[in-house]
């Protein structure tokens, strides 16, 4: 219940107001204009929404000279100017709040402060769910720094990339040797850990970021799998943090196993999931489910291997409740990455790798499509492991991403 009341808390500030980043490289900018009397206006930057627009409403801290003002407000959230307007009167009896992006007028009107607020929550506790989330996926359409869609550390992208990655670029991670080498003959090893982490720079801020994943994988037969992941991502911009994961369940099939030089082996991997992103800072966030289908197909020549890498993935938002308080997310996404890999092996123990990658949002997005390249090393430990690492970045336009990761590989 404490989870409840203070996103509840963050939902009703944000529903009052949500508006290119401040002089002061803030994602939020609020400007009050004061309405009647001697003209006063006021610019306050922030990387927490949740306390600036609470510091408005109650006129606290910055916003101290405007008690007992008449006021209009705009707010600039993450490069989008005027994203909410709102009125509020001097005895914070009477709001309206405009939100142009989806239509939204609304007018509060109480017999006090209070009263007022408990408005606001009440309105928020039934229609007003269903407009921030209308609100939220027009920030994903028109902002880099949306939490659940519409850029490369986004959770669509993520979660689409994991499947990419692992069942894509590197089904069978080792594809050296001869078949009677375990880790070259499977569709996917029993289990594989994932650690990457890295620096983002975009047009609306900086940060940082760190991502894990654990599969865990079962065999029906060398040639089919069933593989449960847990992708996992922490990030920060501009010191506003942002929480993703998921939960996958994936069937990896060999439809063509390898089998060395001059081979054609291709798998393909149905896959079904369901994530969560959020935010306190940004008061943005969400939970979602899909589904995506993921294509490898290799061509060995030698101690090379050339692989050709296609994915698709799906994601629809659905509501969650807590008591008699409904959050709802508004997303609807498909993501398409296609991409080519090299593989040379150096011996048998030994191999280094590149692929670049394109990816595309097949609906509106902030960041329409971004070039992934990528290189690595890797080594076998024995017959039954091996270990990767390499480098790994994201480019487009206003949004760069460069990290590093390691990759480990059981299959006892």
């Amino acid at each position: 219940m404490r989870i409840a009341a203070k996103l509840t808390t963050i939902a009703a500030a944000s529903v009052l107001l949500l508006g290119t980043q401040s002089p002061a490289d803030d994602l939020f900018l609020i400007t009050a204009r004061t309405t009647a009397g001697t003209p006063q206006t006021l610019r306050v930057g922030s990387n927490n929404l949740p306390d600036l627009v609470t510091n408005l409403i109650k006129n606290e801290l910055e916003f101290v000279p405007l008690q007992h003002r008449d006021i209009s407000a705009t707010l600039r959230y993450a490069g989008i100017n005027n994203a909410v307007i709102i009125q509020k009167n001097a005895a914070n009896k009477s709001a309206t709040v405009d939100i142009p992006s989806t239509g939204l007028h609304k007018t509060f009107t109480a017999a006090n402060e209070n009263d007022l607020k408990n408005q606001i929550v009440d309105y928020v506790k039934k229609n007003g769910a269903a407009e921030y989330a209308k609100f939220l996926r027009v920030i994903n359409r028109q902002s880099d720094a949306g939490v659940t869609d519409g850029n490369p550390l986004a959770a669509t992208a993520l979660l689409a990339g994991h499947q990419y990655e692992v069942f894509g670029l590197e089904p069978a991670p080792f594809p050296l040797g001869t078949t009677t080498d375990p880790l070259d003959r499977v569709s996917a090893p029993r289990i594989r850990f994932d650690v990457s982490g890295g620096a983002a720079r975009t047009d609306q801020g900086d940060g940082y970021f760190v991502s894990g994943a654990i599969d865990v994988g079962m065999r029906f037969a060398d040639q089919v799998g069933l593989v449960f992941s847990t992708p996992f991502t922490y990030r920060t911009i501009q010191g506003a943090n942002v929480y993703t994961t998921g939960e996958e369940i994936a069937l990896p099939i060999g439809i063509l196993p390898p089998k060395g030089d001059r081979s054609l082996s291709w798998t393909l991997t149905p896959a079904g999931i369901v994530g969560a992103a959020g935010s306190l800072e940004l008061a943005a966030g969400g939970t979602f489910a899909g589904g995506g289908i993921t294509s490898s197909l290799s061509y060995q020549l030698g101690s090379a291997t050339l692989t050709l890498a296609d994915h698709y993935s799906y994601f629809h938002g659905y509501p969650i409740d807590f008591g008699n308080f409904r959050f709802d997310t508004n997303l609807e996404q498909q993501v398409l990455k296609n991409g080519l890999k090299i593989t040379q092996g150096l011996g048998r123990y030994a191999f280094v790798d590149a692929s670049l990658t394109y990816t595309s949002f097949l609906n509106p997005a902030a960041v329409n499509h971004y070039w992934t390249p990528a290189a690595g090393v890797g080594v076998r430990l024995g017959t039954h492991a091996g270990l990767r690492i390499g480098y790994q970045g994201d480019f487009a336009t206003g949004y760069i991403v460069h990290g590093g990761v390691v990759q480990l590989y059981l299959n006892y």
